[in-house]
């Protein structure tokens, strides 16, 4: 299965442990497209984990990396992007990220996002909170909007990443199926 407009890019936008990096992988895999993760471009460029940057630097200096990365990885064609959690905080990155391809938001339940996050990386803002699952509860209410703005809203409950790769793979090639507006 391919989907038939190669130059638009396929962004995966939702909170941390919704499987941005490893359902855009698995998709880039899939399509024989090129897999960018922002969060590790970031890293790649500034020397140091986003955990570090969040900490040396604060959060702004991680937004402002960002949204460079974003503006630049934008420009790209034909790749799959999964993008920071906070990343379509900032107004310019969805614009950029939206006029680059489909958006796409991954969504799960809290209880499912911390299951899927506890032990692996560090959160920077899941650092030091007595209680985790309420804060991202609370990023969750904070974000549904942006999230909302998304091309396709994606639930990832109780699926495995290639059942979600696929559902994402057969939305996009169903979107391009829309009949051409006649400009006369």
């Amino acid at each position: 299965m391919e989907i038939i407009d190669e130059a638009r890019n396929i962004v995966l936008i939702g909170l941390m442990g919704s499987g941005k990096s490893a359902i855009g992988r698995t998709i880039a895999k899939k399509l024989g497209r090129r897999f960018i993760d922002t969060d590790r471009y970031i890293e790649r460029k500034a020397g140091k984990t986003v955990a570090e940057i969040f900490q040396t630097d604060g959060e702004s200096a991680f937004r402002n990396f960002e949204k460079e990365s974003i503006k630049k990885i934008s420009q790209y064609v034909g790749i799959v992007i999964a993008t920071g959690g906070g990343a379509i905080k900032d107004p310019e990155n969805f614009r950029f990220l939206k006029e680059s391809g489909w958006i796409i938001a991954l969504y799960a339940s809290p209880e499912t996002l911390y299951k899927r996050i506890s032990g692996k990386r560090i959160r920077p803002l899941l650092l030091n909170e007595k209680n985790p699952i309420k804060k991202l509860e609370e990023i969750s209410n904070e974000r549904k909007q942006m999230y909302a703005m998304a091309d396709f809203q994606v639930d990832t409950e109780d699926k495995d990443i290639n059942q979600i790769a696929d559902e994402i793979i057969s939305l996009l090639n169903v979107s391009n199926f829309s009949p051409i507006q006649d400009a006369g």
